[in-house]
């Protein structure tokens, strides 16, 4: 049996170093323009307000769930902020990292792709919020599938918003944010043959590393 094991993505890391860097900045920069006495007062504000948009760039990494995904012995568990989903490893076909054609070519992209083989054990985990954020992290892949050809430009305005309806195939009917999410996993699975993409920000460690882990999973 294999052992849980938990994934601290890295677009969570160095978040306490930026906070503590901005929080160590601004005092600083105030200090110094007191003793400056109002001269360089454009250097000193400019400066202030690095520090103070580094202290937030770090308060934003430390928002994010301590981890991204864990895997156990029976599920693949996606965690965010305002939810996450869970697949059981017999309900994935296969993961890859996600290419898409381009002319002759096929081009790498940044993301984890997984198939799915039932809809109807996932989209009722799906939570309104994380519906909505999902269908909105999607959207820069349906402008790429635009830009190397893959649909056209009337298509990716009609995906852009999807059909509020859904039948599964095993006929299960959805409707609302859920709907349009189980529509644009199957224009997901036309365009990248796989249901779910996750950006490599969201992994700790090099995209191909990480399919060999959870194929070992799988």
């Amino acid at each position: 049996m294999r052992k849980t094991q938990h994934i601290e993505p890295v677009s969570r890391h160095n978040g306490l170093t930026l906070v503590l860097a901005g929080l160590i900045l601004m005092p600083l920069v105030l200090a110094v323009g007191y003793w400056l006495g109002g001269r360089a007062q454009l250097v000193v504000v400019f400066l202030f307000l690095v520090g103070m948009i580094i202290t937030i760039l770090g308060a934003l990494k430390l928002r994010e769930p301590r981890y991204s995904f864990s895997l156990s012995h029976d599920h693949l568990h996606f965690h965010h902020k305002i939810g996450g989903w869970s697949l059981h490893w017999s309900n994935i076909i296969r993961v890859d990292q996600a290419r898409l054609q381009s002319g002759l070519d096929l081009v790498e992209l940044p993301y984890i792709g997984i198939k799915i083989r039932d809809y109807d054990e996932f989209l009722p985990l799906m939570t309104p919020r994380l519906a909505v954020h999902l269908l909105t992290e999607q959207r820069p892949l349906l402008a790429m599938a635009l830009r190397h050809g893959a649909i056209s430009r009337y298509e990716l305005q009609e995906w852009l918003v999807e059909d509020s309806r859904y039948r599964s195939a095993a006929g299960q009917d959805y409707q609302g944010l859920t709907a349009m999410l189980a529509h644009r996993m199957t224009h997901l699975r036309e365009l990248y043959g796989y249901d779910l993409l996750i950006h490599e920000s969201s992994l700790d460690r090099d995209a191909a590393d990480f399919v060999t882990l959870l194929r070992g999973y799988l």
